[in-house]
């Protein structure tokens, strides 16, 4: 029987949401289990914050303050996680907060720059109409990444989550 080789760069990717909570807590195991290195992402969509507060520059602009301040939550979120990595004994933890597309950057870009060999994404929170309309990070990550790819729909505990 062949010998399973163990993950060096595992990147989870984090937007605030329940389902990406459960993802850094299973991330962090995987991360702990392996002697990996862990990243923590998370990339601000900047089309979907178009419209949200004034701006001086027109329709469709986004008004600097508040991108500063997505980012400045973010930022904080992230560093949060990567706190309670290093507690539970994680090594090494690496925070990346960015603006993009969530897809492209989760699938493609990072793990290409960062050499991940894991990618651990929570289950999507859109609904199966939303899902036909834009699609889920989740489902873009899975059919496009070059990495392994882990979807958490379950707890620590292996039992399934309740999606809202």
């Amino acid at each position: 029987m062949a010998q399973l080789s163990n993950y060096q760069n595992v990147m989870v990717g984090v937007d605030g949401s329940k389902q990406a909570k459960r993802a850094v807590q299973k991330a962090t195991a995987i991360a702990k289990r392996n002697q990996a290195t862990l990243y923590i992402v998370s990339v601000l969509n900047v089309n979907k914050l178009t419209n949200i507060g004034k701006s001086q520059f027109g329709f469709g602009a986004v008004d600097p303050d508040i991108l500063d301040e997505f980012k400045l939550k973010m930022d904080q979120l992230a560093a949060g996680y990567r706190d309670q990595a290093l507690q539970a004994g994680v090594k090494q933890v690496a925070v990346n907060v960015t603006f993009g597309n969530p897809k492209l950057e989760l699938a493609k870009n990072l793990p290409k720059e960062l050499g991940i060999d894991l990618i651990v994404i929570g289950a999507t929170g859109a609904n199966v109409v939303e899902r036909m309309m834009m699609g889920s990070n989740a489902s873009y990550v899975v059919a496009n990444a070059e990495a392994d790819v882990l979807i958490v729909r379950t707890n620590l505990d292996n039992q399934q989550l309740k999606v809202l």
